[in-house]
């Protein structure tokens, strides 16, 4: 492979066929609360990022392997006890600077093994009390916080949890100090609870001094009854006082421009809680494919320098890569994909005439599917996507098509 750096058109920088996309906006890196993906393989500080890790005999709590959603480690609470009595049963600790505004919190999530059901906590926030519980029968997933002088609970509830599932689990609170708070749990990116129960934790009562996060458990740091036993797993643990990043996405630019067949498209990253950008909290390698029909993603937008990845850089939001399709006209369903996110999927879709490319496939003047055909712009590029076709057409058989540079 050659060794001379090349700076094409497009802005990036070419090693070779290696391509190292620039980005379209950086911002400063974030700045989380507490952040653990317990790659070091230690709980406590200083190796690990927790101040406390403790169990109940003979349960258990440990960064390995079989906890892990994504890298080498991730965190297991083994619950061994079955007993009527509600108690601590192991969780991990840490202690911050307090926010004293808005948290979120999100976790990547599993359970496993689950021998006998039962009511737990498995993320608790303090001295605030927003608890993520394990709610039988089911179980399902429930939001509870504290709330008023009196100090009371309101919740909210959400899907069944099945085992062996991972679930992307998120929730914040809002407007800590005053009289009009907010509580939201999302699974999946999919926001919980009904509409009275969101209701009920609207406008919450947080004027009190204890309802600021100062410190927060992970594990089983509480349970109302005492007879559940199994596994409960998390990975890619982060606190913010901020909306952070929980999904990709993929969408064409309205005001981009590309070679004809060439298709830009804009990859991102989002939050659950407003679908506004947010950004990358460390150098994430986006994977690109397609799940159905064929074509190739490139780094320019003259399509000539294939890249099957994208990095996110830390602190940036968005990089925008070309989608050549390739193949027999039709349908294609574009994917991006990374384990600390939610994938994300686009479709694009050719007019049914075929042209070739350099390589010699088949390739068509595409579009993306997004039902404006009344824009402007789309009847003002018809001719230029159109041209390849309409040239081939008069020539009466097929034939490479010639990039104009």
């Amino acid at each position: 492979m050659s060794t001379e750096w090349v700076r094409p058109s497009w802005g990036g920088l070419v090693l070779g066929s290696c391509v190292l996309l620039q980005p379209l906006s950086v911002a400063a890196a974030p700045i989380d609360w507490f952040s653990d993906d317990f790659e070091t393989g230690a709980l406590i500080a200083p190796e690990g990022r927790w101040d406390n890790a403790r169990s109940i005999s003979p349960n258990t709590l440990v960064s390995g392997a079989e906890g892990a959603h994504r890298g080498q480690y991730g965190l297991t609470l083994i619950d061994r006890i079955n007993s009527s009595a509600s108690e601590f049963q192991g969780s991990a600790d840490v202690e911050r600077t307090p926010l004293t505004s808005e948290f979120f919190l999100r976790s990547w999530m599993r359970l496993r093994d689950v021998g006998t059901p039962g009511r737990v906590v498995a993320i608790q926030a303090n001295p605030v009390k927003v608890e993520l519980r394990l709610l039988t029968p089911g179980p399902i997933w429930e939001l509870a916080v504290r709330k008023g002088t009196e100090q009371t609970y309101a919740s909210l509830h959400g899907a069944r949890v099945e085992q062996d599932r991972w679930y992307l689990v998120e929730f914040s609170a809002r407007g800590l100090g005053t009289t009009n708070g907010e509580a939201r749990l999302w699974v999946d990116g999919v926001e919980q609870g009904s509409t009275s129960e969101l209701a009920t934790l609207s406008r919450i009562d947080w004027r009190e001094a204890n309802y600021v996060l100062e410190w927060f458990q992970v594990g089983e740091p509480w349970t109302d009854q005492g007879f559940f036993t199994g596994s409960i797993d998390f990975d890619d643990v982060r606190v913010s006082a901020t909306p952070m990043a929980s999904r990709l996405r993929l969408q064409q630019p309205m005001d981009a421009g590309a070679s004809p067949g060439c298709i830009a498209v804009n990859v991102s990253l989002r939050n659950s809680a407003t679908g506004a950008l947010a950004p990358a909290p460390y150098d994430t390698e986006v994977s690109l494919s397609t799940t159905t029909g064929e074509g190739r993603f490139h780094a320019d937008e003259s399509c000539k320098s294939p890249v099957e990845r994208v990095r996110l850089s830390t602190g940036s939001f968005e990089r925008r890569v070309y989608f050549h399709p390739g193949g027999p006209p039709g349908m294609v369903t574009l994917a991006a994909s990374h384990p600390d996110f939610l994938p994300a999927t686009l479709q694009v879709e050719g007019d049914g005439t075929s042209v070739g490319d350099a390589d010699g496939g088949a390739v068509g003047p595409w579009t993306m599917g997004l039902g404006c055909t009344s824009a402007p712009g789309a009847l003002v590029s018809l001719p230029v996507l159109l041209w390849p076709w309409w040239r081939r057409s008069l020539r009466g058989r097929p034939a490479a098509a010639t990039r104009q540079e």
